[in-house]
């Protein structure tokens, strides 16, 4: 098959969250597999077209938008093996510092822009003449290349064959805009209705985009269940609903060529289920590196997430004081987010200063670090899509406690040691108690040797690889192409 993949952002040219991996890892996997598998995505200015030897392509591309038409630039590059990849450049959308937002927030023209970005996707295939059985857009940035596939090029016979896929990495980011940018689009009026954009007198372009896909993905099969209520689905719980005969839950994979510790190049001791003396030196030397006295036999908890509301970093903030008062473990946390919530692990650090390392920012070297020197993996989401760093702790040996939501409920084993069964530890409720008494299981269970090797061989047998999951796609695309067909 002919995949176009068309995301706001992909791994290793510009990365927020788990969806960059995904644009990198799945399209390998498809060109593994035998297909034809092309990356698209804009020219932010923070992507370093020489660093990926991005070269500019002779002919501008012309994009219809708004009450006339745009003209931008299109790179591309071979930097990833198998998957040639494109960049749209256009300075005034996309030439400036940050992806979706500055420290003020978010750009108040990101409609205008992504918008633009779904229109010039599908301009790019035509210039290209890359004629794709599936386009498959990404969140809401994307969503409305859907629209623009079954609105504006209904009849376009270069598209009579392709079928759209929607993916949905995490609900909570929608794209709600004000009903004014339905001019940017060109669309028309009946596109603001309930059974379109419209919603709650406002444009929702995920909405658009589930409503309108040959089929519609989510990351895990428990967040699409959980995407039919209204908790985790919100005002689109009915939509997601609707589309139960066309919407699949399929977990991420692992890209174990860089996530495992036999063989990772950014950790000094690599490690494997037959030989764990690794481990014990990784352990000393994340230590070392977030300024910590190394101390091998007090259980080591790790974290490494954006610091929000969403993945329960604040109810982390307020139980740590009480598991390092009553434990002798030690805290290591690497992120960024929320500096309401920053300034709680700051006060925590402040307590316990011998025992407590902050890092605040992105850093590829430490993550691997603190997945290969941690006992446990601490993931107290309120909300979880599917998760990644769950997946690569199991990897790691490092033992999860993770709440009972999406991906992690679908990932993690809850330990039993009677039979001694499972892969980690969960909680059903995101309270400072609940956290704090799996939180301590877990280091209870660390201080047992025989049940601590059983349960962390557990672990290290888990895989999801990535080819696992362009086999499971494989399957949607079909799926899709039945669909389209059947119009």
């Amino acid at each position: 098959m002919k995949i176009a993949f068309i995301t706001p952002e992909a791994y290793p040219f510009i990365k927020t969250g788990g969806l960059a991996d995904v644009a990198y890892a799945l399209p390998k996997a498809l060109a593994k597999h035998g297909h034809d598998a092309r990356l698209i995505l804009p020219r932010y200015y923070a992507i370093d077209k020489n660093a990926f030897n991005a070269r500019m392509l002779p002919d501008p591309l012309g994009v219809p938008h708004g009450g006339g038409e745009k003209w931008a630039a299109m790179f591309e590059s071979r930097h990833i093996p198998g998957v040639p990849s494109y960049f749209i450049e256009h300075d005034m959308y996309f030439g400036r510092d940050g992806m979706y937002g500055n420290a003020y927030g978010e750009y108040p023209d990101n409609a205008e822009r992504f918008i633009f970005f779904s229109r010039a996707a599908l301009q790019a295939l035509k210039a290209l003449h890359f004629m794709p059985d599936i386009i498959h857009c990404n969140d809401w940035q994307t969503a409305l290349s859907v629209i623009f596939l079954k609105k504006i090029h209904a009849n376009d016979p270069f598209f009579a064959g392709t079928a759209s896929v929607m993916s949905v990495h995490n609900a909570g980011y929608q794209g709600v805009f004000g009903r004014e940018n339905l001019f940017f689009t060109q669309l028309g009026d009946d596109m603001f209705t309930t059974g379109g954009l419209e919603f709650f007198g406002h444009l929702n372009f995920l909405k658009g985009g589930i409503l309108f896909a040959d089929a519609v993905t989510t990351v895990s099969g428990k967040y699409a269940r959980e995407l039919t209520t209204r908790e985790f689905g919100y005002d689109l719980a009915g939509v997601f609903k609707d589309i139960e005969g066309r919407f699949y839950g399929i977990p991420n994979g692992v890209d174990y060529d860089k996530w495992d510790p036999a063989r990772d190049t950014l950790i000094s001791a690599r490690y494997s289920p037959d030989d764990m003396a690794g481990k014990d030196l990784c352990k000393i030397q994340l230590q070392r590196a977030m300024g910590l006295d190394p101390e091998p036999p007090a259980p080591l908890l790790g974290s490494i997430s954006r610091i929000t509301y969403q993945k329960g970093m604040d109810v982390l903030a307020e139980t740590m004081p009480y598991i390092l008062s009553d434990t002798n473990c030690r805290f290591v946390i690497l992120g960024q987010g929320d500096e309401a919530i920053i300034r709680r692990f700051e006060n925590l650090k402040e307590m316990f200063p011998h025992r407590v390392a902050l890092r605040w920012g992105f850093d590829e070297r430490l993550s691997h670090l603190i997945e290969s020197g941690s006992d446990i993996f601490v993931m107290p989401s309120r909300y979880e899509p599917c998760g990644l760093n769950q997946m690569y702790s199991l990897k790691y040996g490092t033992i999860p406690v993770v709440r009972a939501t999406g991906g992690l409920d679908d990932t993690i084993e809850q330990w039993d040691a009677t039979t001694g069964t499972g892969n980690g530890f969960k909680f059903d409720n995101l309270t400072r108690k609940e956290l704090y008494q799996a939180i301590r299981h877990a280091i209870k269970v660390f201080t047992n040797t025989d049940a601590w090797a059983i349960l962390r061989g557990n672990a290290m047998a888990f895989s999801r690889s990535w080819d696992e999951a362009a086999v499971d796609y494989e399957d949607v695309y079909r799926a899709a192409l039945r669909n389209r067909q059947a119009e």
